[in-house]
């Protein structure tokens, strides 16, 4: 496949968001740009002008604070969005609908794990910044709030529970006498 249009960009990525509700635009566009073969102008025009042709909705914002896991908006395809999906789905080849659905089964285990887990990094009181964990192992939830003197030490904290949140909450609560 080679690089694709700024039509078939936005066919793509309405067919993932409605699949994959509740995506963020980080993850959305990581997904587009590596598995799509979008590049990032392409994916940003077509992401651009299906919010502003009210084709998919942001829901949160895109500020100061992060996630390691993501950003903290989530996208969701509306009313409109569907229906032009809809519309457009009978014209699409069969390779196409292979790859976007093993896309879009990829992109909605990312989301459910998202939403099992996460780190978020925002400026508390001073300066200071505060790393809010959250962790949901077999409907057994874990919160953690750390504060942090610098930015660094709060992203090499979402870093590493993104990469072994497992680990990091069994090794905390066998500390703590669990």
């Amino acid at each position: 496949m080679s690089d694709i249009t700024v039509v078939e960009a936005k066919i793509q990525i309405l067919y993932l968001v409605s699949e994959a509700p509740g995506v963020s635009y980080h993850m959305l566009m990581e997904h587009c740009l590596n598995s799509l073969y979008s590049d990032f102008f392409t994916f940003s025009q077509a992401y651009n002008e299906l919010v502003a042709g009210n084709l998919m909705d942001v829901v949160g914002e895109r500020g100061l604070e992060s996630e390691a896991l993501g950003g903290t908006e989530k996208i969701y395809i509306t009313d409109g969005g569907r229906a032009v999906l809809n519309d457009l789905k009978p014209s699409l080849n069969v390779p196409l609908i292979t790859h976007l659905d093993t896309a879009s089964k990829e992109l909605k285990s990312e989301v459910e794990e998202k939403k099992r887990a996460n780190a978020l990094v925002s400026v508390g009181e001073g300066g200071k910044y505060t790393v809010t964990l959250y962790y949901e192992n077999n409907g057994k939830p874990f919160n953690a709030v750390i504060t942090c003197e610098d930015e660094a030490q709060a992203k090499r904290i979402s870093r590493a529970w993104a990469d072994d949140k497992d680990t990091a909450v069994d090794s905390l609560l066998k500390a703590l006498g669990e």
